[in-house]
């Protein structure tokens, strides 16, 4: 047996084979109340041949399940199902009167169920079965039997009773199939709908994602040239005999910044390669803080760090860091260059960043639209983008970013991301490297 298709584009609407199984099991105990009741209510109909008709319809629809559970690829075993009931149904018709048996009506369910769930052809061909089969009922069946002798034809009250339990069983049992076939259509398709637009999101954040990888490239490629002749400018300016003192200190400063630009510009090209192995946490965010304060020397971050047994030694991708010093600078330059920051990492497993800087305030319309769509910046320089490329990059790294205003004052920034653990053994326990300890500052300003 092959593996089922019909869940894949242009497949019916519900082809998940545990709804068909569900809706087989109510057919069966529609089917076997309706004899019961009628037996009961009406007319003597169930004899030992029908209980185990439904007996072994019962054992099958359980054989079913359990394959549905190891097995819920195969090809065939929804169709199977589907003709197997119409089948048995009309048996049980058969051995009980025949058409005038109001059950003839359960042949509408399995024919719902398998317009629902199956290709238009085989839902075409179950009709054909179908009727056939109903049509083959007015011939061939086992007639009931009124007060002593058996009814062929003849009217009786029994039989009108009969006949007009049909009429209901068929107004209320075609009510709820309708009622809720098109239930599930309008939720089914609502659901895809929401689908549809969530993936179209998608590919217009990747589509700027790609804009915005190369614009970058095109920069870097524009900043390396008159970045090269300020090197030279500045090789030419040390030769000078005539520089003042004071001036090779500001050519001691340019060069360092010269330095740093380069430096910024190799970090470009380094992120879009791929990870070459896990990396201690702590000592990583260390690193990068104290590259910050270079690039940044008039900023002032108290980072507290509460996982002070050890570090994690993890796989993190570039891009985690270049979003999360996204939001640093955001909060350094609403902050007034002061800003804090607060580590944990929760169960082993969680990392929980909190970044509060004390001055700054966003307005509700802010908060509501906050990483949903590039805001107006309100920095001379900068172009809004910072919030929006680090909510999508760590809800594309499986985590998340909010924004609140702070009670104390400020906005905190909170992001909580999965730690993906190096290693198979004592993967998430703590190192001997010690994290860093708590309060500890970094600041180039004194």
């Amino acid at each position: 047996m092959e593996p089922d298709k019909a869940s894949g584009q242009g497949g019916p609407l519900f082809s998940q084979l545990p709804f068909v199984q569900t809706m087989r099991w109510l057919f069966w105990l529609a089917l076997t109340a309706s004899l019961w009741l009628t037996d009961h209510l009406l007319l003597p109909v169930l004899g030992p041949e029908l209980w185990l008709v439904l007996l072994a319809l019962g054992l099958t629809n359980g054989a079913g399940s359990l394959l549905c559970r190891r097995a819920p690829g195969w090809a065939g075993l929804r169709e199977a199902g589907l003709l197997l009931d119409i089948l048995v149904l009309t048996l049980v018709v058969a051995f009980s009167g025949g058409v005038m048996n109001p059950v003839a009506s359960l042949y509408l369910f399995p024919l719902l169920i398998a317009a629902l769930t199956c290709a238009a052809a085989f839902a075409w061909l179950l009709v054909a079965i179908a009727t056939a089969c109903y049509l083959s009922l007015f011939h061939w069946y086992r007639p009931l039997a009124i007060a002593g002798h058996e009814h062929h034809g003849l009217p009786a009250e029994p039989l009108f009773n009969l006949h007009l339990l049909g009429m209901w069983l068929t107004f209320g049992l075609s009510a709820v199939l309708i009622t809720a076939a098109v239930s599930w259509l309008i939720r089914r398709l609502a659901d895809k709908e929401s689908q549809l637009q969530q993936a179209y999101q998608n590919q217009q954040q990747q589509e700027r994602f790609l804009l915005l990888g190369m614009e970058s490239a095109s920069v870097a490629h524009q900043l390396s040239t008159p970045l090269s002749n300020l090197f030279l400018l500045a090789e030419e300016l040390e030769q000078e005999s005539a520089l003042s003192e004071e001036g090779r200190k500001q050519l001691d400063t340019l060069n360092r910044q010269l330095l740093l630009c380069r430096d910024v510009l190799w970090q470009l090209r380094h992120r879009a390669e791929p990870l070459s192995g896990p990396v201690w946490l702590f000592d990583s965010l260390r690193g990068y803080l104290a590259r910050w304060a270079n690039l940044r020397p008039d900023v002032r971050c108290r980072w507290y760090d509460e996982a002070l047994a050890g570090d994690y030694l993890v796989w993190l991708e570039e891009p985690f860091w270049a979003a999360l010093f996204n939001i640093l600078d955001n909060a350094a330059d609403a902050g007034e260059n002061w800003v804090e920051l607060y580590t944990t990492v929760i169960d082993g497993g969680l990392l929980d960043i909190g970044i509060h800087n004390r001055q700054g305030h966003l307005s509700d319309e802010q908060l509501r639209r906050a990483g949903l769509n590039q805001q107006d910046s309100a920095k001379p320089t900068g172009l809004g983008m910072g919030v929006w490329l680090a909510h999508a990059t760590f809800s594309r790294l499986n985590g998340s970013l909010t924004l609140r205003n702070h009670a104390e004052g400020g906005v905190y920034a909170r992001i909580r991301m999965p730690l993906r653990l190096a290693g198979e053994d004592g993967a998430g326990e703590c190192s001997a490297i010690n994290a860093g300890g708590a309060h500890a500052a970094f600041s180039a300003g004194g």
